[in-house]
């Protein structure tokens, strides 16, 4: 199957239905996975048996909003390596900058990206597919997972920003303001999003553990690597840049036999973009250099191209949210 929603998350559907053996074969029905499966497989589950196992379960569920229970329940231990190196941040900026660094690595069906001016700090959402019921589902989800995962990290209420669904109210609206108690909800917004006030990017996250960190990064960029050998273009673009230092875009381009209009124009479609994909990689490789003890911090900014070490630091506060000097394991 296509690595489109990690099979955590269908479980944690099931859990938040409280389904038994009967509910549970009815969740399941047309989504080409099995109870063995959805009980402890660490697998993904493809884009329409997703879509079907949604279906299903908002045709089990006895009440309106399970995806917001569900999510709910979707606390950062739930979410793999992306969930553990976010809860041993420095900060709780930094444990943003990861889930929208490692998003990939628990499902394609949407993308995350940071954005942060003076007053806010905004955690978007975009999604791969046509807005329908399991997208809806998906927004709800994913919007209350990510409110209370940073309630978590906190480790105290929120009680400023908001929460943005590009979608009306709907008649469970009196729901959302309850799972989202002490921000705003905002519906008919022009994205999906989360905006909590700047300075809370600066606030430290008590599980802070440098250590731990670094483990669970290296795991986030492991599952990354596997998840390549599902052969997307991104994936080949990302194979390529791996294998050669510091290809520009028309030498990949070339070597994938398309002219770089025709790959960009493919990327975007991908949700990516060839710079984006060449910081991730730089961002990789200077984690690698950065566990060699022989590598000063200038050797690694100079080894991947950089004319100065100032926008290396810039740059690696971007992909891991913290210092070069403070990401090297001890």
């Amino acid at each position: 199957m296509s690595p489109d929603l990690a099979i955590t998350y269908c479980r944690m559907i099931a859990q938040t239905l409280d389904a038994d053996a009967a509910d549970q074969a009815a969740l399941l029905q047309g989504t080409g996975i099995d109870a063995a499966t959805l009980e402890k497989g660490e697998g993904f589950i493809d884009w329409p048996g997703a879509r079907r196992l949604i279906a299903n379960a908002l045709d089990l569920s006895p009440r309106p909003g399970l995806g917001l229970r569900t999510g709910l329940r979707a606390l950062p231990a739930m979410h793999g390596a992306m969930g553990m190196a976010a809860m041993v941040s420095a900060t709780l900026r930094d444990a943003m900058v990861l889930f929208a660094r490692f998003n990939n690595t628990r499902t394609r069906v949407f993308s995350t990206h940071l954005e942060e001016d003076e007053e806010t700090i905004t955690l978007g959402l975009d999604f791969a597919w046509p807005q329908d019921q399991a997208v809806r589902f998906l927004t709800e989800s994913a919007l209350a997972s990510a409110f209370a995962c940073h309630v978590v990290l906190r480790g105290r209420p929120i009680d400023d920003g908001a929460v943005h669904f590009n979608y009306p109210a709907p008649a469970h609206a009196d729901l959302y303001r309850e799972a989202f108690a002490g921000i705003q909800v905002v519906f008919d917004a022009p994205r999906v999003a989360l905006t909590l006030p700047a300075h809370y990017g600066d606030e430290p996250v008590p599980s802070h553990d440098r250590e731990l960190l670094w483990m669970a990064v290296r795991q986030c960029e492991a599952r990354q690597e596997a998840l390549r050998r599902h052969g997307s273009l991104s994936d080949q673009v990302l194979a390529r840049l791996r294998d050669e230092p510091e290809p520009d875009l028309a030498a990949v381009a070339q070597a994938l036999h398309v002219s770089p209009r025709t790959l960009i124009r493919r990327l975007k479609a991908e949700g990516t973009a060839f710079q984006a994909l060449r910081d991730r990689t730089r961002a990789q490789r200077a984690a690698e250099l950065l566990a060699l003890p022989h590598y000063t911090v200038a050797a690694v900014a100079r080894e991947l191209g950089y004319t100065d070490v100032a926008s290396f630091r810039r740059a690696f506060r971007r992909w891991y949210g913290t210092r070069p000097g403070d990401f090297r394991r001890p």
